[in-house]
């Protein structure tokens, strides 16, 4: 009976160190993100370089889960598996980007801890670059 004991308490011990590893770069993200700027890529002139969103949009973001819920004026828009990676990685300068695998896009992102803040930008589809889109800034609520 011991044996028995001590072989479940080894399976049971096993078990709790088998938990997914957190990415870092994905456990700066958790929590919940509210958009308060949107900087615009490539403006006409005399337009502004930043404009002040109309809705209130929010990420919420498990870094444990590695999932990504996006809501617009309270309404869930999006609702995806995430992943941080190096992006496009045959490239000699490769940027860090959340990948959304639901919709196989991605958006470079910029993190920047002192601020509380993380930028987005625009979306794009994997295997494509964009160069004249948007960036989404967010703070950390």
């Amino acid at each position: 009976m011991p044996r028995l004991l001590f072989l479940l308490f080894g399976l049971v011990l096993s078990a709790a160190q088998c938990e997914s590893v957190v990415d870092p770069e994905l456990s700066k993200l958790d929590g919940t993100w509210k958009l308060y700027k949107i900087g615009v890529g490539y403006p006409a002139p005399n337009s502004p370089t930043e404009l002040v969103p109309t809705e209130t949009e929010t990420l919420e973001i498990d870094a444990k889960a590695r999932t990504l819920i996006r809501k617009v004026d309270g309404v869930v828009t999006q609702s995806t598996k995430i992943e941080i990676r190096n992006y496009p990685k045959s490239s000699t300068n490769p940027r860090l980007a959340l990948v959304f695998l639901d919709a196989e896009t991605y958006s470079f992102l910029g993190i920047d801890e002192t601020k509380g803040e993380i930028n987005l930008y625009q979306k794009c589809p994997l295997g494509a670059e964009l160069a004249d889109g948007n960036t989404f800034y967010y703070k950390k609520q």
